[in-house]
């Protein structure tokens, strides 16, 4: 897995590629807490390019979102393949987080 990241308009927008499986739940959970460690509570996923996704990696991103909406910001993931989606629908993971079409989309609704 690899991610890249990118401040946009004071939001930094991480491009996730590739399975986040355990190691890169590891890897995800490192990028997204360095960002709010470092106060950037904005924050956008775009997983255009992610091909599976795992429990851990959910347990990260919900984590991430409490972090951000304690200090008035937000995750919002963007342009999700189908089967990733699915997973997220399956366990009610839309209902908890935004998900957008587009990371234009998730940028815009800040």
């Amino acid at each position: 897995m690899q991610i890249t990241e990118r401040l946009e308009n004071e939001i930094v927008v991480f491009v996730i590629e590739g399975r986040i499986d355990s190691q890169g739940a590891i890897d995800l959970d490192e990028a997204l807490q360095n960002a709010v460690d470092s106060g950037h509570y904005r924050l956008v996923c775009d997983m255009k390019n992610v091909a599976y996704i795992n429990s851990a990696a959910l347990r990260t991103l919900a984590d991430i979102i409490s972090r951000a909406r304690a200090n008035n910001g937000d995750l919002r993931l963007a342009a999700l393949p189908p089967k990733v989606r699915r997973v997220l629908q399956i366990v009610g993971f839309d209902r908890y987080s935004a998900i957008f079409d587009t990371t234009e989309e998730a940028l815009q609704d800040f």
